[in-house]
């Protein structure tokens, strides 16, 4: 059964939720990172990672942030911004499928990720109503690479164009809002995670006590490097957390890299089925 949930955040924003699977199954949030839509989670024939969750009896609710996929698009006078994932778009699925009587698992690969941990760490109330947590491929901003000029120039380049042309560089299907990339870059530059109104997300991480597993990529050199997304791990407080690398010297038949750990053909047959034993024993 698939279906399209509209919903609306704090703020006003009608945001959609794509869900496929039985309607009685244990629900799975699922959450795209930068440049992308619900297309990452549901694929574009039919083969996506929600669809392997509703074979394995899980209803997949695939989230499209602000400015995403079909939820709605800002207006010239908007200023959208990380934090309005994080405080305003996963916080309002959470308690949409909460007012259902559920309990989600959250599953969140990069920037979506990021998003999650970062609604968790805010809000005591909010990581009651969550049964698990997965971030893949999830970077500290300030591990990565390309920390200082890099950021900067990504920075700039976002404000010059009110965008980050991310599909004329074939980044992905969709270009990133000006404040969600000014906002990573700035805190990628200043070694921080601090949002807009003063709260310390990283402060916040330590606080996060719901089954939390952390998976990177071994080929993953560029977005979120091992190291990179071992620093979030490290930071996470629960007494029950799982670190997965994906490579060949952990028993991977490859070194996956930032997108094909979810979206190849190796991530079908190697990386989804650990992810849905993780989430049957933490349902």
């Amino acid at each position: 059964m698939s279906s399209i949930t509209t919903l609306t955040t704090d703020d006003g924003v009608r945001l959609a939720v794509h869900r496929i699977g039985p309607v009685d199954g244990q629900p799975v949030l699922l959450i795209p990172g930068t440049f992308s839509n619900h297309t990452f989670w549901l694929g574009t024939r039919g083969v996506g990672f929600a669809h392997h969750l509703a074979a394995a009896g899980f209803e997949a609710c695939t989230l499209d942030p602000r400015g995403h996929g079909l939820s709605q698009r800002p207006n010239p006078t908007d200023r959208w911004d990380f934090d309005h994932w994080a405080r305003e778009d996963v916080p309002a699925a959470i308690r949409s499928l909460a007012r259902e009587g559920k309990r989600p698992l959250i599953v969140g690969h990069s920037a979506g990720g990021a998003a999650a941990v970062a609604a968790l760490a805010a809000e005591d109330n909010l990581r009651a109503q969550v049964a698990g947590l997965i971030v893949i491929g999830t970077p500290l901003p300030w591990l990565q690479p390309w920390r200082g000029a890099g950021a900067r120039l990504i920075r700039a380049v976002s404000r010059l164009r009110k965008r980050f042309p991310a599909k004329l560089l074939g980044l992905g299907p969709e270009d990133e809002l000006e404040g969600v990339m000014v906002q990573w870059m700035t805190w990628n530059i200043e070694g921080h995670w601090v949002g807009r109104d003063g709260v310390d997300y990283q402060e916040g991480f330590r606080r996060i006590d719901c089954p939390t597993l952390v998976i990177a990529g071994a080929g993953d050199r560029f977005f979120a490097p091992p190291p990179a997304c071992r620093g979030l791990y490290d930071l996470v407080g629960s007494d029950r957390k799982d670190w997965l690398l994906c490579g060949r010297q952990t028993g991977f038949r490859e070194d996956f890299d930032h997108v094909s750990i979810l979206v190849s053909r190796g991530a079908r047959t190697e990386v989804w089925p650990k992810i849905c034993q993780w989430l049957e024993e933490s349902a």
